[in-house]
């Protein structure tokens, strides 16, 4: 083959299939025997016969020299940048140079450097012929075994797993799976593919780092054939409550009609946590999401936002606001995150005042303790606790005042007096809400016990008199 040297310095990547000359594309071959300089990323990829008919270098011994996978990859396109620099050269990899190749992906990335790419049926392409897959019909994943997570996998589709050549990365592949799905769930290991002596074997996931592991070997996770759960089937299900065919409840209503059920299920999560039980907390998690889902259907509806949108905004916002995770800022303390968190808020949403942004309504002493934090994060705010009582003391005093003079500013001084206790909970580090709450609760718990009490005698709360009451009401207490 003559290869065109008229552009100096090209890189060929060139694929090798699966390792057999067989699936080796003829233009590969020709560049490999064109007299150009090779390399392989690793030898054990290439076909014997073909290491017995040039002259090639590969880059296994970077595997031993360097501790990460992405150190190797930097530094074998560093070699072929340098190499390139006196001539054209062959670069050959294993399976298809586009799919799952980091060393390809760097190198496209190089846009002043003339990459051409010669591909060849990869173990993706092996494993769809193998499983009888139909990439037209049949839903799959594609995965990378060193960078997964559990969140990763997909139980509606089929999930092929590159990379498991060991078994400490297949036990660890197992562990996330067990995540996801039952320990017996049937998982497939792909030996070979392309070879004489390729091999499907169906294993029980609690087994399937009890197999041996080179890098011919693929996982493949079977999709799920009951039916699946996940947000998007919420979608769905939401989709056909609200259609024709639906519940009529659910397609009368609107964003304002469902306000009060979104208030109420965050506040029945608020109680699962108070009450630290994770089976509640689980269930009322999924009524509060069902309000989220509910509302985007709603939007999607009348042309204003999609659930992927929603998704995608939060998303863009965790990442726009921890810049000290996703990009170069460094902070020292959580406190400083919180201030930069701020910071990037205001500058996102223009506010012209520090107080802007605290919702209209939350409840009244969340909203006052909102308000409080963020004055005093300009420096308005006492610098003591000890302060605020004087401050309590005073507003006592005016609402004293205003009862004995009758006016029509008792309201106005008893929002004064909550509210100044309110900025006292803040300087002593405590949630107002939460500290209320928990108290109301006390109360309910001791006024129910009183009942019971009452009760036992025979009698009626209604019957007794107030210093009756006050009995029942310490030995309660004390209960």
């Amino acid at each position: 083959m003559v290869v065109d040297r008229t552009v100096p310095g090209v890189i060929y990547v060139v694929g090798l299939g699966p390792g057999s000359m067989d699936y080796l594309p003829l233009k590969a071959y020709r560049l490999l025997k064109a007299g150009m300089k090779v390399f392989f990323r690793t030898e054990k990829a290439a076909p014997p016969e073909l290491l017995r008919e040039i002259t090639w270098q590969s880059f296994d011994h970077l595997y031993e020299e360097f501790s990460t996978f992405e150190e190797v990859y930097r530094e074998i396109v560093n070699v072929l940048l340098r190499e390139r620099q006196k001539g054209d050269l062959v670069y050959a990899v294993p399976g298809n140079p586009l799919v799952a190749e980091k060393t390809v992906e760097l190198l496209l990335e190089q846009h002043e450097v003339p990459v051409e790419v010669v591909t060849a049926p990869g173990a993706l392409e092996l494993a769809l012929t193998s499983l009888k897959i139909d990439p037209a019909k049949d839903p799959y994943k594609v995965l990378d075994a060193l960078t997964v997570t559990a969140w990763d996998f997909s139980k509606s589709a089929t999930n092929i797993i590159f990379q498991v050549y060991d078994r400490l990365i297949a036990g660890n592949l197992k562990i996330l799976l067990m995540e996801r799905y039952p320990d017996d769930y049937p998982v497939l290991v792909l030996r070979d593919l392309g070879l004489p002596g390729e091999k499907v074997e169906k294993v029980p996931l609690f087994e399937l780092d009890r197999r041996e592991f080179d890098h011919k070997v693929l996982v493949v996770v079977p999709k799920m054939r009951e039916e699946i759960f996940s947000v998007e089937k919420l979608g769905e299900i939401m989709e056909v409550l609200r259609g024709e065919q639906g519940c009529p409840w659910d397609r009368e209503q609107t964003h304002r009609s469902l306000l009060p059920y979104v208030l109420e299920e965050a506040y029945e999560v608020a109680e699962a946590i108070e009450e630290e039980d994770p089976e509640k907390l689980k269930e009322e998690l999924g009524d509060l999401l069902l309000q989220v889902v509910f509302h985007a259907q709603i939007a999607r509806e009348e042309g204003e936002f999609t659930f992927k949108e929603v998704v995608e905004g939060i998303c863009e916002k965790l990442i726009r606001r921890h810049p000290h995770v996703f990009a170069s800022v460094e902070v020292d303390d959580s406190e400083e995150v919180k201030i930069n968190w701020e910071m990037i808020k205001q500058q996102e949403k223009g506010k012209k005042s520090v107080i802007e942004g605290v919702a209209k309504t939350l409840p009244a002493l969340k909203k006052a303790q909102k308000v409080g934090e963020k004055a005093a994060k300009v420096g308005f705010d006492w610098e003591k606790a000890e302060e605020v009582f004087a401050k309590i003391e005073e507003e006592l005093e005016e609402l004293r005042a205003s009862l004995k003079e009758g006016t029509s500013r008792q309201e106005e001084e008893l929002g004064d007096l909550l509210f100044s206790v309110v900025n006292l909970a803040r300087k002593l580090g405590l949630e107002a809400e939460e500290a209320l709450n928990k108290t109301t609760s006390k109360f309910v718990k001791r006024f129910m016990k009183m009942e019971e009490m009452v009760k036992e005698r025979g009698q009626n709360l209604q019957d007794l008199t107030l210093s009756e009451l006050d009995e029942l009401w310490n030995k309660a207490k004390n209960h």
